[in-house]
């Protein structure tokens, strides 16, 4: 082991390097580290730049452990990526022009988003029986089952009724609450977007991280993807060049694949996020929600049709603490309160 390159991956404050750096040791390593790592954080005679990096060491260190020993179900990631490409080729084919109508929260509803969240239930009810459903069109309140599949039969359905090309099916699957694995399908990009827990994030089967070179504060060559809404609401200068792609499921994707530094979408419900939500983290990054009550694990007896988050995404806590810094001190602030790391 290159001892150097070890402790400079640990002491980085960057995740995806943290994690490197982790799960190159052995059982009797990762006991001395975290020791050490913890003592450090505690240590008042070590300078704060020392105590910051061991507390987002371990931090990063616990959420590895956390998912060390997941027991998913057989064949779940296999299931829910060939289950998002299947949808997502029958909606780029579909011949009939989308019939828009407008839900009582004022979105988009074609028949394509009916048709596909039946499918996606259908599939999903047939290969695993005992497990819940949430959907964007269909139950919205989970009652506690130990797997609970979450799905948005089209994220960005704006775009697609209109022929914009960015628009993805959305499959998560949580265990106990917690969002576990992902994927994200955006056909007519022809791109897949996946992530399981405590093994990695990929595009179409190639593993991706957040920057590499991700700075504390973005510079003006950096992009930054946000929604219409939080520009219409007063989104602050955040230096980096704006983009609107009009997926709040593609936007934390572009953070995820290194693409943008940070992305803002002021209105979201769990199926917008679920799925990206294990991305952006096994890519490296950051999110956060607003209000500040953790959006996961879900609760038991939520109507979540009822409940809306923003989420802020970056691709490393510096960089999140900047965004969120500019955002709390923005016009947003009439609408939402601060927003807090979760």
């Amino acid at each position: 082991m290159d001892l150097e390159r070890f402790w400079d991956d640990l002491f980085s404050e960057e995740i995806r390097r943290v994690r490197r750096a982790w799960r190159a040791l052995n059982a009797e390593e990762r006991s001395a580290v975290r020791s050490f790592l913890m003592s450090v954080r505690t240590d008042e005679t070590r300078i704060v730049a020392q105590r910051r990096a061991a507390s987002i060491a371990l931090r990063v260190i616990e959420d590895e452990m956390r998912y060390a020993d997941l027991p998913l179900p057989e064949h779940a990631l296999h299931f829910a990526r060939a289950l998002a490409r299947q949808v997502g080729l029958q909606l780029k084919a579909a011949l009939e022009p989308a019939e828009v109508t407008r839900k009582q929260d004022g979105t988009l509803l074609t028949q394509h988003d009916l048709r596909a969240d039946a499918t996606l239930r259908a599939a999903i009810t047939a290969q695993y029986p005992n497990h819940a459903v949430l959907s964007e069109e269909g139950e919205h309140t989970w009652r506690g089952q130990e797997w609970c599949w979450v799905i948005d039969p089209i994220d960005g359905t704006t775009n697609f009724a209109w022929g914009m090309p960015v628009w993805g099916v959305l499959i998560a699957l949580l265990y106990q609450g917690e969002p576990v694995m992902g994927v994200a399908d955006f056909p007519m990009l022809g791109e897949q977007y996946s992530a399981l827990r405590g093994a990695g994030a990929w595009l179409n089967g190639v593993p991706i991280h957040v920057t590499a070179s991700c700075p504390e504060v973005p510079q003006p060559e950096h992009l930054f993807a946000c929604c219409t809404r939080s520009l219409r609401h007063g989104l602050p200068h955040v230096r980096a060049k704006l983009r609107v792609p009009g997926s709040m499921a593609y936007d934390v994707a572009l953070v995820a694949r290194g693409a943008c530094v940070g992305s803002f979408d002021l209105t979201v419900h769990v199926w917008d996020v679920a799925a990206v939500w294990p991305l952006l983290i096994e890519a490296g990054g950051v999110l956060s929600t607003n209000p500040p009550i953790p959006l996961f694990p879900i609760e038991e007896g939520v109507d979540y049709g009822e409940r809306v988050f923003s989420v802020l995404a970056a691709c490393s806590p510096a960089m999140h603490n900047w965004f969120a810094d500019q955002l709390n001190a923005s016009p947003l602030q009439t609408a939402l309160p601060q927003l807090a790391l979760a």
